[in-house]
């Protein structure tokens, strides 16, 4: 009778106005739990990680306030706050490696993502019965609007096509010595390494491959869950093809992983890869050659780079790449869908291509100019007498002589 009694004289259902109330105090904190679970299986673990590490990190303070009380003026100053590393509520500093924590660009700029993520999806989210929004505009929007965003720059660093040689000779030898020691670690770390250099595959669809998705008769592998949650059939290249034989070999029988760590997926590379930078410097270096440093995607970026220069198509090197292709917004990228079998050719030219770079086949610009070169030497006679018997191996077309 109270709850009819307050209706008729206010015309306001209390518990409508409660509710209602409930949702415009939603906090930071309940934001990011309600985006989390909207979003369900299409927010990965790794992301869903990062988004609450990154706003714990930076806005720690906030998690109890409402959004409605975050402000265009707060955002912009944590924005330049954490540029300036002047704000930290994470862990403590002295416990984490050099770095982290000191704020940058790149940290302010996530960390205004994911808010803003959070803050976007809360604003369409909340809304009264009547379906009107009951918070603010997200408070992000004066990033835009004041042109706060640093807009980090991609990064470019790969391995030089003039260093090839030098790394493959640190993997090589770094490969060789863990054999020696039985360390079998650094010789799957290795594997990984040139399997990353020859596919342009990230560090995690490597590490994760299992041998059930490797079909050796068949010439090709897939990747089930990427990053852009599309599914991938790559070619197994002649290079991969000793690789997969190589791990084959040293596979015990309940190994599920084609890269196994000791327990599960390798987590920790950073020691094998500082080996393989070192040992690419010569004992003599007469030349004062530098180590040559490597990080998991430069050896993307290599591939696609080296892609590029031999002419594979664009459509084709983002399927390479495992760009997204299936929900794109291209009409004609649409009707284009290359699984292994057409993708093996352009993998084999890219292959060859950093081979010859390499040094570890010879290149085929030098086998056509030895080869002019044999023929500018040779008589007209001679040349035809050439012309025929190659043809005449071939199973015979006439050629006069």
């Amino acid at each position: 009778m109270e709850l009819l009694g307050e209706v008729a004289t206010t015309g306001i259902n209390p518990n409508i106005a409660k509710r209602t109330n409930n949702k415009a105090m939603i906090t930071l904190s309940e934001a990011i739990d309600a985006y989390v679970k909207n979003r369900g299986h299409r927010l990965k673990p790794a992301t869903e990680k990062q988004y609450r590490s990154i706003l714990q990190n930076y806005s720690g303070d906030w998690m109890a306030h409402t959004l409605a009380s975050i402000s265009r003026e707060r955002v912009e100053q944590r924005h330049k706050a954490i540029t300036d590393g002047a704000v930290w509520f994470g862990a403590d500093k002295t416990t984490l490696r050099a770095g982290v924590g000191t704020g940058s660009k790149a940290q302010a700029d996530l960390w205004a993502r994911a808010l803003r993520a959070v803050c976007r999806f809360a604003h369409d989210h909340y809304r009264d019965d009547a379906g009107n929004t009951l918070l603010p505009d997200p408070p992000t929007l004066v990033l835009s609007t004041k042109r706060q965003w640093h807009g980090t720059v991609r990064k470019t660093e790969r391995i030089r096509l003039h260093d090839f040689p030098r790394w493959f000779a640190a993997v090589a030898a770094v490969r060789d010595q863990g054999e020696q020691e039985r360390d079998d670690i650094a010789v799957t770390v290795c594997d990984a390494a040139e399997m990353a250099l020859f596919t342009g595959l990230r560090k995690s669809e490597i590490f994760g491959l299992t041998w059930d998705r490797v079909n050796m008769g068949g010439r090709f592998f897939w990747i089930d869950t990427t990053k852009n949650g599309d599914p991938l059939e790559l070619p197994i290249t002649d290079t991969l093809r000793e690789m997969f034989h190589r791990r084959l070999k040293i596979k015990n029988a309940d190994d599920v992983l084609v890269f196994p760590g000791v327990k599960g997926v390798i987590q920790e590379t950073r020691h094998i890869i500082d080996r393989i930078s070192a040992a690419t410097v010569p004992e003599s270096n007469d030349e004062m050659l530098s180590p040559v440093p490597f990080k998991w995607h430069d050896a993307r970026r290599t591939f696609g780079t080296v892609a590029e220069l031999v002419g594979v198509g664009n459509y084709i090197l983002k399927r390479l790449m495992n760009h997204r292709t299936m929900r794109s917004a291209d009409v004609t990228q649409g009707y284009l869908h290359f699984g292994a079998d057409e993708l093996l050719e352009p993998a084999s030219r890219i292959e060859r291509a950093i081979l010859e770079h390499a040094g570890l086949v010879e290149s085929k610009k030098s086998i056509d100019a030895q080869l002019l070169s044999a023929l500018e030497s040779m008589s007209d006679s001679e040349k035809r007498a050439l012309l025929f018997s190659i043809v005449n191996s071939n199973g015979g077309l006439n050629v006069r002589k």
